[in-house]
């Protein structure tokens, strides 16, 4: 019957051995190298089921590390992958994947589900489950906190990931004022019904973002714009609770006893540190303050032989503010994304295993037949890589967009590149700046910023060009292609092109998978043709981890760390 094959979506990375990384911005980036698939979910699967010979440890503390500050735990506001990890620890939502990413029901908070057979109508049948506080988990705490992303006065930068419902765009954009005719709504305390605007296999899939996490009306009205602030202002409905949270320092999570499936809590303590220096997190792994860190690039022949591989869904990419008097025209943008060898950077800085990127959509995103994303649309661009020539086309590109906006080589000198903070970031800017200094003789002086401040400056436009990346919120490439929609919540580049517009819609409304897959593989190559973004390289995390940390689960998409099963044997 139709309606089986809506009830439970898994998402399958085909993740080749030389793949790589919110979505969500992405903050610490050490172009790890693919090392040996140790095929840790297999083995996750196996730790969940303890077993009989293991021994926990008295102490059931975990010691990570987050590189940064968490930016924002309100979750219709957060739009990063490190706020990310912390409201996943804390906070339970229709669903949580497992291991494999599988969606299961009983997972989350819905202990059940149907699902019309014309595909457009869920109801979801949700579980005794208390807040911290005691207080009972309610249908309404979910439709309030879906509608509150789309209320235009929340200015939700991911209120788009919820267009699938039926109105919520118009809602979203002031198009409808009453929030009553959104798709969304508690029918009695343990029932949600949730109406969507057209079929979409992959809806359920996205339930497990931030953006679709409960909040609670009446802390929300109480606390205001303190809301998920501080350790104070934030309420728990998941395996943890925040207890502590000195900022830029640390923060702690402690195990929620009123958590629905506390049982299967292991843990009682997290302590997150934000370290970024490289040095310092390898110092504090060794000395057995933290318990599993991402290897910075330079440490990568210390480990080698006890890295763990994590594929990701992400992409790092130069971004072009095409506001900027500069960076508006398209020529310019070119140039200095052809400019860089990407290979042969990426071979000094990780040995010659972490992919150069050139195209947006990671590769092991899903096309149709069989064929994924990036296989069906290749590579859409060349670097300095590809021959001398390109050089010159370089060059010559830089000529005629300077001319077009009647600027000079000399105006462009001293032209700001925005990066994140850190050594391993500001040695990767180093040697782009050099690149372009060589090829293009221009000199670019380098920014570099704390991750939140960073965000700000972004959304704002605060910048000319700058250093990002996006990691994947569910398993389809439109999680990557309706960034770039004009005036979209996330496209910091501000970019717009009607025609791309044109094939997102098609490709979000369309009932015909070639279809919708056909337009945006034409969507990325517009995309990559006027160059707002220039794909740099695709992520894979370098994980070291101690023998004894156990049942962690790390997935590809921005869902990264689970540390719901998560437990510490004696050593």
């Amino acid at each position: 019957m139709r309606r089986n094959k809506w009830i439970i979506l898994t998402l399958v990375f085909v993740m080749v051995a030389s793949i790589a990384l919110t979505g969500c911005g992405g903050q610490d980036t050490q172009e790890p190298q693919p090392g040996e698939n140790t095929g840790e979910n297999q083995e996750q699967n196996q730790e969940q089921n303890n077993d009989a010979t293991e021994k926990l440890a008295e102490e059931q503390v975990l010691r990570v590390n987050l590189a940064e500050e968490p930016p924002c735990l309100d979750p219709q506001l957060s739009q990063d992958a490190v706020s990310s990890e912390v409201l996943l620890d804390t906070l339970e939502g229709i669903i949580r994947m497992d291991n494999d990413g599988q969606i299961k029901k009983g997972s989350g908070m819905a202990k059940d589900w149907e699902i019309s057979e014309d595909g457009t109508v869920y109801t979801f049948h949700l579980r005794d489950a208390k807040w911290e506080d005691g207080q009972p988990v309610t249908a309404h705490d979910f439709e309030f906190a879906w509608k509150r992303a789309l209320a235009p006065e929340t200015a939700s930068p991911y209120a788009f990931i919820a267009y699938d419902i039926k109105n919520a765009e118009a809602y979203n954009i002031g198009e409808i004022e009453d929030p009553d005719k959104v798709g969304v709504k508690a029918l009695d305390d343990k029932t949600l019904q949730v109406t969507l605007k057209a079929p979409n296999p992959a809806f359920i899939s996205k339930l497990q973002h931030s953006t679709f996490l409960p909040v609670r009306k009446d802390l929300v009205e109480k606390w205001g714009d303190k809301y998920g602030s501080e350790a104070e202002y934030f309420v728990a409905s998941g395996p943890f609770k925040i207890t502590e949270w000195i900022h830029e320092q640390k923060l702690v999570m402690e195990k929620n006893e009123n958590y629905w499936d506390a049982d299967s809590v292991k843990l009682e303590r997290i302590e997150a540190s934000m370290i970024k220096d490289s040095n310092t997190r390898i110092n504090l792994y060794e000395t057995g303050q933290l318990d599993y860190i991402e290897v910075p690039t330079q440490f990568i022949d210390k480990y080698k032989d006890e890295i763990v591989q994590v594929p990701k869904a992400a992409t790092f990419y130069f971004k072009f503010n095409v506001k900027n008097e500069f960076f508006k025209n398209a020529k310019i943008r070119k140039a200095f994304a052809m400019a860089v060898d990407r290979k042969k950077i990426l071979d000094l800085r990780t040995k010659g295993t972490t992919p150069p990127a050139f195209g947006f959509v990671p590769p092991g995103i899903p096309g149709v037949d069989g064929k994924t994303f990036r296989e069906m649309n290749g590579d859409l661009f060349q670097d300095l890589g590809a021959g001398e020539d390109m050089k010159e086309k370089a060059n010559q590109l830089l000529d005629e967009g300077l001319a077009e906006i009647g600027k000079t080589r000399e105006d462009l000198n001293g032209v700001k590149f925005l990066t994140f903070n850190g050594d391993n970031n500001l040695q990767n800017a180093q040697i782009w700046q050099q690149h372009w200094k060589e090829v293009l003789g221009v000199d670019v002086e380098i920014e570099q910023s704390t991750f939140k401040i960073k965000i700000d400056r972004e959304n704002k436009g605060d910048y000319a060009f700058a250093f990002s990346g996006w990691i994947g919120d569910y398993n389809d490439a439109m999680t990557f292609m309706d960034m770039w929609i004009t005036d979209g919540s996330v496209n910091d580049a501000f970019w717009s092109n009607e025609e791309y517009d044109k094939l997102i819609e098609k490709a979000q409304t369309t009932m015909d998978p070639k279809e919708r897959m056909q337009a945006m593989l034409d969507a990325e190559k517009i995309l990559l043709e006027e160059m707002p973004i220039a794909p740099y390289m695709y992520d894979v995390s370098l994980i070291l981890q101690r023998p004894y940390v156990k049942g962690m689960i790390r997935l590809p998409l921005q869902v990264e760390n689970g540390k719901k099963y998560a437990y510490i044997l004696e050593h």
